[in-house]
């Protein structure tokens, strides 16, 4: 641990010796000749990250950039993520946008790295840091959807299970908090403060490892037989438990709230065995970071949100049985080779 931190301080040290020499010799300009050249940097793989991805090439694409993606090979990778961003510090990238894993761990990475060109965070924030600008929804509002979807799921009430990769993502934490609001909000205000139907049995982080989150669903249906509904905050944890409810034989019986929406948990709503899903937009997060990256490297500012730093929101939808064959449309629209 002690060896960690030494590294890292170490990092932080080389990263501000650059900063200094680089800001000494001049303020942050677009480059004369040639293209601009964005490192864009997610926070895991699978389908939700390359949605993300494409939506990132696009924008490139069209605004003639070059862009360098790091795909993180281990999901929920602080270290692999801090790297990639040490990297992108030190190389003639002229602006970043990342997708925090560890707010407060990358804060002083991207401040200091902001000093010298832009930053942007995108699907989850850094609030705290010297970020310009952040690309995503309210995950706040995201939180209440899925409260609504879980009510709507098991209207008398019952336990609910929530899993999800870490306690540290500043999307997750927001939206435990919306999904504790809407869960907790009364019917009846005059009877009783809090909606006494409804318990959340516990918050389970996993890590980013597929076989822990499988064993504490395992755990959390043992001591609690009468499981009623589990909620995933992640892409990732959608389809594991999923898989894990089955193998436990109780898909179907516990309903299932999902973030995102991968093909295996849009197949799983068509066939009844996940009730709904909340929709993000990846592939917006990506092209509109790129694009928002790419503004203030140029100095077009009057194209940016002129309150709240940069931010940019953007809307989830609920997907439930309905919904998915109008909603795979509009996915399939954004798919390689579908522009063509």
């Amino acid at each position: 641990m002690l060896q960690n931190k030494a590294f890292w301080f170490a990092v932080v040290a080389a990263i501000a010796a650059v900063v200094y020499v680089r800001s000494a010799a001049s303020p942050t300009e677009e480059p004369k000749n040639g293209p601009l050249k964005i490192t864009f940097i997610t926070a895991g793989a699978g389908e939700y990250w390359d949605a993300a991805v494409r939506g990132a090439e696009d924008a490139a694409e069209q605004q003639g950039i070059t862009l360098s993606v790091v795909k993180l090979k281990s999901p929920e990778s602080v270290e692999e993520q801090m790297q990639a961003l040490s990297v992108a510090s030190m190389s003639n990238a002229n602006g970043v946008a990342i997708s925090p894993i560890d707010p407060e761990r990358v804060t002083p990475l991207i401040t200091q790295i902001a000093s010298i060109k832009p930053v942007v965070t995108y699907d989850s924030d850094a609030s705290k840091s010297a970020r310009h600008g952040y690309i995503g929804t309210s995950n706040f509002s995201a939180g209440l959807v899925a409260g609504t979807l879980v009510k709507t799921a098991i209207p008398e009430g019952g336990k609910i299970a929530v899993f999800m990769a870490n306690e540290t993502k500043e999307n997750l934490i927001e939206r435990q908090g919306g999904l504790r609001t809407r869960i907790a909000e009364s019917p009846d205000p005059a009877e009783s403060p809090v909606d006494p139907r409804y318990t959340i049995v516990g918050f389970y982080p996993d890590g980013g490892d597929d076989e822990v989150c499988k064993a504490k669903l395992a755990e959390v249906l043992e001591e609690h037989p009468d499981l009623a509904c589990v909620v995933t905050l992640n892409s990732r944890q959608g389809p594991v438990v999923l898989d894990a409810l089955q193998e436990l034989k109780n898909s179907g019986q516990v309903k299932m709230i999902a973030f995102d929406t991968s093909d295996k948990i849009l197949q799983a709503i068509e066939e009844g065995r996940v009730f709904a899903a909340v929709a993000q937009d990846a592939y917006k997060y990506g092209y509109e970071a790129v694009k928002m990256v790419s503004y203030l490297c140029r100095g077009e500012e009057e194209f940016l949100p002129v309150v709240g730093r940069g931010a940019i929101h953007i809307s989830v939808e609920p997907i439930r049985q309905d919904d998915v064959e109008t909603y795979r449309k509009r996915i399939e629209s954004r798919r390689p080779g579908a522009k063509g």
